[in-house]
């Protein structure tokens, strides 16, 4: 094969993808080049068979439509995805605030068209560097999704194999999101198992496995594993929408009250995160991220939430905590704190073995502007087992100064208790489970007093309610062995027999 043969397979690929070709046919002196250069050093220096060109172009096509897919579901999975027309011929839609045009859909005459402010659609599909873009990738799966495409009699260009079965995921997770599916559980142990395989390795930007493992590139394989690693300490989080910004939110929303913390992830291939080191403006960049696109968004007391910045990365020198003060004064009092991946990982994994941290003490390990570490872990796990006793104390301290206001004069076998009465007793205990595991408001519409439980801390509930139970049965034993009264029952037999 020619070099110009060569040059015209891959002249449209990337800066990142020509090095990977020139990595694996351990070409040096490439780095220098821009991409028009670097296309035909490459066609001019290596002696690829042309089917493993062809089959290393082929699945750097693929990578790019599977990542299509992943920022599609920025729209798709958050429902900002909306069909305006639809037939054979003609389909407008709308995915944000993007127009996309479809025509002759599954046909030799399919054309499509996005709206000039994106940019991808702009500048890569336009060039031919990608087939389409993400908002024209949501519109497909809005359509798949409404059972307005039947894959079986619609052929999609581009869109088959490794690339069909992602968006097929992709509209499966929505459906259980909204119900129509029913999952068995969270695949907890997969998430968790594939943290402990791959973390690590991916934050140091390990490109062999996040290609082979998860069809992208390591910053973004990155995102989705602190992303799953946070969902997996039961924190409800967002993902960045935007080309630019912060990369996650966590919001506390189990704490009392809630907060918001900002996630900035940082890959590094030397496993020290130093670029705040060499590049002091990038604080700035970071404070606009926190208040520009994150506080002064939001309204009301959701401003108070954000508290806090977080850096997740391999790992930090100690000496970057000299950054956190003036962030806090450029940022008007956020703390800046340091995740190192290693510390997050055993933070998830001992969570998972054992889920008794709530989301007021996870808040502890960003209250101060630190590098935190696993003794940070360890100490938050011991304040969790001093609070569960705190509850189990007052909880039944309550229970029992409650039944005994009930079980003065009864008969010996039963504690009666009318609706009044155990209302009072139910609502006693729960008001000693408040803020820990259940959360009390008022239905305004009716004006009914509503208790929500906090499913997530199940662990807690368990170890609450098992010594509720026993202190419960302790009492019922100790009402047993010292009522001598007769029972009413005892007492309405005798009268009836006359004796």
């Amino acid at each position: 094969m020619s070099s110009k043969q060569r040059h015209n397979l891959i002249k449209n690929l990337t800066v990142k993808e020509l090095s990977e070709i020139c990595k694996s046919c351990k070409l040096s002196g490439y780095s220098k080049y821009k991409q028009k250069e670097l296309a035909r050093f490459v066609a001019e220096n290596t002696n690829i068979p042309l089917k493993e060109l062809e089959g290393m172009v082929n699945g750097f096509i693929e990578d790019r439509l599977l990542t299509k897919i992943k920022d599609s579901e920025d729209y798709f999975l958050f429902k900002n995805v909306i069909i305006e027309h639809f037939d054979e011929e003609l389909i407008k839609a709308k995915a944000g605030e993007f127009t996309v045009t479809i025509m002759n859909l599954g046909t030799e005459e399919f054309e499509y068209y996005c709206d000039e402010k994106c940019n991808d659609y702009r500048y890569h599909v336009k060039k031919g560097r990608y087939p389409f873009c993400k908002h024209y990738m949501a519109v497909i799966a809005e359509l798949i999704y409404q059972n307005k495409i039947d894959l079986e009699k619609t052929e999609l260009k581009y869109i088959s194999g490794a690339v069909l079965d992602s968006l097929l995921k992709t509209i499966e997770k929505r459906n259980k999101e909204d119900g129509i599916l029913k999952s068995s559980d969270r695949e907890i142990e997969s998430t968790l198992q594939k943290l402990k395989d791959d973390f690590l390795e991916i934050s140091k930007q390990n490109s062999q496995i996040s290609r082979k493992k998860y069809d992208e590139r390591p910053e973004r394989v990155f995102e989705n594993l602190v992303d799953e690693a946070f969902q997996l300490l039961e924190f409800d989080t967002i993902p960045r929408r935007a080309e630019f910004g912060w990369d996650l939110l966590i919001v506390g929303t189990h704490a009392s009250p809630p907060y918001l913390n900002v996630i900035e992830c940082k890959t590094a291939k030397n496993g020290l995160y130093d670029y705040l080191m060499h590049n002091p403006d990038y604080l700035i960049r970071l404070k606009s991220y926190c208040i520009d696109m994150c506080k002064e968004k939001l309204i009301g007391a959701y401003k108070e939430y954000v508290k806090y910045m977080t850096i997740v990365a391999p790992d930090f020198p100690k000496e970057i905590i000299m950054h956190s003060s003036k962030f806090s004064y450029m940022s008007g009092g956020l703390i800046l704190s340091f995740l190192p991946v290693s510390t997050l990982l055993y933070l998830v994994e001992k969570y998972r073995e054992n889920p008794i941290l709530t989301h007021d003490l996870i808040e502890d390990l960003f209250k101060l502007p630190k590098v935190i570490e696993k003794s940070d872990i360890d100490e938050i796990f011991l304040k969790a087992e001093y609070q569960i006793e705190e509850i189990i104390f007052k909880s039944k301290e309550i229970l029992r100064s409650s039944m005994n206001e009930f079980s003065h004069n009864t008969d010996s076998c039963f504690i009666k208790l009318d609706e009044i009465m155990l209302g009072k007793l139910i609502d006693d205990v729960l008001f000693s489970l408040e803020p820990h595991l259940i959360k009390r408001g008022i239905k305004e519409s009716m004006g009914v007093k509503t208790i929500s439980i906090k499913h997530d801390y199940f662990k807690i509930w368990n170890i609450v309610l098992q010594s509720l139970t026993q202190e419960f049965s302790k009492i019922l034993e100790e009402q047993s062995l010292t009522q001598e009264k007769r029972t009413e029952l005892k007492e309405e037999i005798t009268k009836l027999l006359q004796l």
